[in-house]
C-alpha cells in the first residue's frame, strides 16, 4: 500500500536526486565527460560547480571520486525507482508537479510583495488598530516592570545602592547607571513590560519563591547566594488575562497590520490577473 508517509519519503528522496541531476543539466556540455551512468553524463563542469577551493592535489582526487560516486549512486537509484515503482512514480510526479507549481507561485507572490508592499505603518494606524481590537491583546501570563542589581558581598555602600534602586527619581537611576561597571549584573530599565517567564529566566533564584510572594507592586526582594547579593525591585504588575498596554503590543500590532496588507495585496493581484485574462480571452468558463 502506498501510504502518505511513504509518499513523503520518496518525494524527499526524489528531490535529492533531482538536485544532483540539475548539475548535469546546467553544466557546460563542452567540458570533458568524467563519468557516465547509462545515458546520463557527469561533466568536468559539474565538478567545478561544487568542488571546494584551496585544497591539496591529493585531497582533490579523493573528493572528486566521492562526488562522482555520489552522483552515480543517485542516478542508478533514480533509474531503478522509475523501472520498479511505476504506480508510485505517477503519484510522485503529481506531487512533484504540485510542489513545483506552488514553489513558482509563492516565489512570484513574494517578489511582488517585496516590490509593491507599503511597509510604513504610522503610529496613528497602530493606535487605531489597538483601540478597535483591545480584546485581542489580553495577556496569557503576568507582565512585570522591574529592575535589579547583582553585587559582590563585600561591596561598600550596599544600603545606598538599595535606596537608589527603589527610588522613583530619574537622578537616582542615573547614579545607579554610572556605576554599572561595579555590578556583577544589572537591569535598570523599569519602564518596559516584560513577561514574568522572561524574568525567571534572567533571575532563576526567584523560582525559590512562590509567585504570589514575588508579584507585588513596589516590592523589594533581597537574596544572597554563592555568586553575590541580589536586590530585585518589582515596580508594577499586570495580571494574566488583562489587556496588555499598547507599548507592549506595538511590534505585534505592526506585524498584524503588515500581514493584512500582504493578504489584501495578494488578493488584489489575483483579481487583476483574472480580469486581464478574461478581457484578453485567455480565461474562459464553458
Amino acid at each position: 500500500m502506498f501510504t502518505k508517509n511513504r509518499l513523503i519519503f520518496y518525494v524527499a528522496f526524489l528531490f535529492l536526486i533531482i538536485s544532483c541531476g540539475f548539475l548535469g543539466e546546467n553544466s557546460d556540455k563542452k567540458s570533458r565527460v568524467v563519468a557516465r551512468v547509462y545515458d546520463a553524463k557527469f561533466y568536468q563542469g559539474d565538478l567545478e560547480q561544487v568542488f571546494p577551493k584551496n585544497i591539496s592535489e591529493k585531497d582533490s582526487v579523493v573528493i572528486a571520486r566521492s562526488l562522482i560516486n555520489s552522483w552515480a549512486k543517485q542516478e542508478l537509484l533514480f533509474l531503478k525507482s522509475k523501472v520498479n515503482m511505476p504506480s508510485e512514480n505517477l503519484a510522485l510526479e503529481d506531487l512533484v508537479e504540485k510542489y513545483k507549481q506552488d514553489l513558482f507561485i509563492n516565489s512570484f507572490k513574494e517578489a511582488l510583495i517585496k516590490q509593491k508592499l507599503d511597509t510604513v505603518v504610522a503610529k496613528s494606524e497602530i493606535i487605531s488598530y489597538y483601540n478597535k481590537n483591545k480584546e485581542s491583546f489580553k495577556t496569557n501570563e503576568e507582565l512585570v516592570k522591574f529592575k535589579y542589581l547583582q553585587i559582590g558581598k563585600n561591596i561598600r555602600n550596599k544600603r545606598k545602592l538599595r535606596r537608589l534602586l527603589v527610588s522613583k527619581k530619574k537622578d537616582d537611576l542615573h547614579l545607579l547607571a554610572v556605576r554599572e561597571m561595579e555590578y556583577k549584573a544589572s537591569f535598570l530599565n523599569d519602564s518596559v513590560w516584560i513577561r514574568y517567564r522572561a524574568v525567571l529566566n534572567k533571575l532563576p533564584l526567584l523560582k525559590q519563591f512562590r509567585k504570589q510572594e514575588v508579584l507585588k507592586p513596589f516590592h523589594l526582594i533581597q537574596k544572597t547566594d554563592s555568586t553575590g547579593l541580589y536586590y530585585i525591585y518589582i515596580k508594577e504588575i499586570l495580571p494574566k488575562n488583562e489587556i496588555a498596554p499598547i507599548r507592549y503590543s506595538y511590534k505585534r500590532i505592526r506585524e498584524m497590520i503588515l500581514h493584512k496588507r500582504k493578504l489584501d495585496l495578494v488578493n488584489e493581484i489575483e483579481e487583476v490577473l483574472v480580469e486581464d485574462a478574461i478581457r484578453n480571452k485567455q480565461f474562459e468558463i464553458y
